[in-house]
């Protein structure tokens, strides 16, 4: 018959301490702060669409999680805008209103989940347009992509 030696004493607590925090620590998930996870990002090169002299650049943020969508939005060549919107290109329907990120109001928005999943499984089924008072109908635009 095989004898199984159990140790005792303060030395063996600590060693079995050690033992149980450590395995639970390996077996434990990982969760990364939501500063830490990936959020996908879209971008849009902007071409004239109305103004022939100007261009700039869209960046969007989408959290599917928050339900939201973050712009910054940069121009050169045109007055200055008073609307920016993301439009669905096969309908030209306005899909997401981005005016504060060319008014200086907010450069975030909430939006629909199922939407923002839309948006990034076919980016260049959407586009950003610019307006201002010139170009009402749109100075400046462009069809989403990855980076």
């Amino acid at each position: 018959m095989m004898k199984t030696l159990r140790p005792t004493g303060p030395l063996a607590l600590v060693a079995s301490l050690v033992l149980v925090t450590s395995g639970a620590l390996a077996s434990a998930p990982v969760h990364s702060s939501p500063a830490a996870r990936a959020v996908p990002h879209l971008q849009a090169k902007l071409r004239p669409s109305g103004d022939p002299d100007g261009s700039g650049k869209a960046n969007l943020t989408l959290s599917k999680a928050r339900g939201r969508v973050c712009a910054t939005i940069t121009w050169q060549g045109i007055a200055t805008p008073d609307a920016a919107h993301i439009h669905r290109s096969s309908n030209d329907s306005i899909v997401v209103n981005l005016t504060g990120s060319v008014t200086q109001g907010s450069k975030c928005v909430p939006v629909g989940k199922k939407l923002i999943a839309s948006i990034l499984a076919h980016p260049r089924r959407f586009y950003v347009n610019v307006h201002n008072p010139t170009y009402p109908a749109g100075a400046i635009q462009g069809t989403l992509r990855q980076p």
